[in-house]
């Protein structure tokens, strides 16, 4: 099956799978204020799952609204901003891409919001002074436009934020109050983004009282925004039957331990994948532990997503099988293969054959990739996938299969 075929059949089989319950949850990642941190934060259990430094420099004398933090989920690691610098941090805090200065950002100016438009590979920042900065998701970014979306600051006021809804075309930028503590939304159409359309209060009935925002996120498949304090976060689900997304529910986590550094920016890190079975081989193929893994993050809009298959027989030819559901056991077995396939009926479709380049015999190595399209009716569809490989040799031939993976397909 082409590329085409394959991306025809994904979008046919979402209005007729049934959706299944995500694999491995997504969470929160956020910058930390005095001693720069990577924090990973688990909102609907309201606990911090772990931290880690970040070589940059702390904010300082900086303002309460300065610093942000975004995902890349194409080249998966967190954008990060103290409001002067800009890096990109691995989930463990490896640098990705070192703490560079950031074009274009006037005297007196800090970015306070930073967010990955991945279906057009690019990366936002906003900065206090209202100006909206788009960059090539690239390292080093590259500066492609700047406007001013009259988010100025005034009597305390200024943005704090920012979160796209790629699904839906629009801008979330937080703008906030730090001396009276009300906190606005403004929205901006994606494909006009230096005009807002309108503001939307917001009045989480948290207790303790929830502060100026200084993050903000959003899980667009489930249309779903999150925002923080630097302390508590909150979940605001929202609609977009109207022109201006109307806020309808809100979850407030107020963790019974207070982070005493404040998070400075938020962002959704994707979940990842589940696996099932073993690998197996047999006949020509040499026994290797050929192991199928994603090769970034199952983000809708993420046109370079891909399934790594690596460790597998070299010289063999190997096929991705894709199934409208989870990996399913004890899976079926078929007459010739070594093991059971544990992808489940009806397939979404096959990729393939790539031929498994290497030098050892169990170096094998190929990718099986194809773009996700940002399509809200997408969001929270769990899919599979398993490889099949064949090995040919003068005494004969055999298989190879390698482990099953169960992801799904995210909005954030």
């Amino acid at each position: 099956m082409n590329q085409k075929t394959f991306r025809t059949a994904l979008l046919a089989s979402a209005f007729v799978s049934a959706s299944a319950i995500a694999q491995t949850p997504d969470h929160l990642v956020g910058l930390t204020r005095n001693a720069p941190a990577l924090l990973h934060h688990d909102h609907w259990n309201c606990q911090t799952l772990n931290a880690c430094p970040v070589g940059i420099p702390p904010t300082g004398a900086g303002p309460q609204s300065a610093g942000g933090t975004g995902w890349d989920p194409v080249r998966p690691g967190a954008w990060i901003s103290n409001g002067l610098v800009l890096a990109k941090v691995s989930d463990n805090c490896q640098m990705l891409c070192p703490p560079m200065p950031i074009p274009g950002l006037a005297t007196n100016a800090f970015i306070t919001g930073i967010d990955v438009v991945e279906s057009l590979n690019q990366l936002l920042l906003i900065d206090n002074q209202g100006f909206l900065h788009t960059f090539s998701n690239t390292c080093p970014p590259q500066p492609i436009s700047i406007c001013q979306t009259g988010l100025v600051p005034q009597q305390g006021a200024s943005t704090s934020g920012l979160a796209t809804d790629e699904g839906n075309g629009l801008i979330f930028v937080a703008y906030s109050n730090f001396n009276t503590g009300a906190n606005n939304i403004a929205i901006i159409p994606l494909a006009n983004q230096c005009q807002p359309i309108c503001r939307v209060p917001v009045q989480p009935p948290c207790n303790p009282a929830f502060r100026p925002i200084t993050g903000l996120a959003v899980d667009w498949g489930q249309q779903a925004l999150y925002a923080t304090d630097g302390f508590q976060t909150i979940a605001i689900n929202y609609s977009t039957a109207t022109p201006c997304p109307q806020f309808v529910n809100y979850n407030c986590c107020t963790p019974p331990i207070i982070n005493l550094d404040p998070m400075i920016g938020l962002a959704v890190r994707p979940g990842g994948a589940t696996s099932t079975g073993q690998s197996c081989a047999n006949g020509a193929c040499a026994n290797c532990n050929s192991v199928l893994s994603l090769g970034n993050d199952p983000n809708l809009g993420n046109a370079l997503f891909r399934v790594n298959l690596d460790q597998a027989p070299v010289g063999s030819l190997a096929w991705c099988i894709f199934g409208t559901a989870p990996c399913q056991q004890p899976g079926v077995s078929v007459p010739g293969l070594c093991g059971p396939v544990y992808t489940p009926q009806p397939l979404l479709g096959v990729l393939g054959p790539n031929v498994v380049g290497g030098g050892l015999p169990c170096s094998g190595s190929t990718s099986f990739g194809f773009p996700l399209p940002p399509w809200p009716s997408l969001a929270g569809w769990t899919i599979s996938a398993q490889s099949v490989s064949l090995c040919t040799a003068a005494a004969g031939v055999g298989t190879a299969i390698s482990n099953c993976l169960s992801f799904t397909l995210q909005g954030s």
